[in-house]
């Protein structure tokens, strides 16, 4: 079989299994992504990103819920549901994936999970719309909340503290203007607002810190290779 455009190549992801804190995680996550969608995203944030998602998740998930805010194409949803996770995606992107043709995917647009694996529930909206009908034992959301206007992105955060449990985990990713603190202040080559009023990392932070979560680890990691942001990690206890 033809290797799908879009998949990460075997001298990137060496690169990024020596970079990573938890390889067998991405080799996990790399292993599922190509069975389950065709490719792992050949963007060697996801290689830090994901992996530090599920290693930030027990490991034995049975009878917990978990919302992905933003989750495009990823593997996540797939490992998390192996692991006995109830995961529900949600994702307002207009372009939607479907159809056998799965060359043409990347990790950008909307994907119907349940079409592929029917243990996954999936939502087509605006976060902002989105109601559910308990909290979740844990939230993640892999270099979103940064694409969004920082008035919405404040409103997020409310409602994470609203769909969390009290002592739920919350994981954020986010890309930063390269060798700053500065929230990345564009979505798809456009400008969200002026870099100044869109905030940094510590305003991240803070606003987190205002909403009722405990941040318990923040890290950046920089010069990333063949890309042009580098990432923050966030992960935050909601208090009560």
């Amino acid at each position: 079989m033809s290797v799908h455009p879009r998949d990460i190549s075997a001298a990137k992801l060496g690169v990024m299994l020596a970079r990573t804190p938890y390889p067998d995680e991405l080799c996990l996550l790399v292993s599922r992504a190509r069975e389950a969608i065709g490719f792992f995203a050949d963007h060697p944030p996801r290689a830090l990103e994901y992996p530090w998602i599920l290693a930030n998740l027990p490991s034995d998930l049975h009878g917990l819920r978990l919302l992905d805010v933003g989750a495009g194409v990823n593997p996540l949803p797939f490992v998390l549901a192996d692991r006995g996770a109830q995961v529900v995606t949600l994702d307002n992107h207009r372009l939607v994936r479907a159809g056998s043709n799965r060359r043409e995917w990347n990790e950008w647009g909307f994907l119907d999970y349940a079409t592929l694996d029917a243990r996954i529930a999936s939502l087509h909206c605006a976060y902002e719309q989105a109601e559910f009908d308990a909290p979740f034992d844990g939230l993640f959301s892999v270099s979103v909340i940064e694409h969004i206007h920082s008035g919405t992105r404040r409103a997020w955060i409310e409602r994470f503290r609203r769909h969390i449990r009290s002592g739920g985990t919350l994981l954020l990713t986010v890309d930063l203007v390269p060798g700053t603190d500065a929230l990345w202040n564009l979505s798809e080559g456009n400008v969200v607002e002026a870099r100044g009023l869109h905030g940094s990392f510590a305003t991240l932070l803070a606003e987190l810190e205002d909403t009722a979560f405990v941040v318990e680890s923040a890290a950046i990691e920089r010069e990333l290779p063949e890309t042009c942001v580098d990432t923050g990690f966030v992960k935050a206890i909601r208090g009560r």
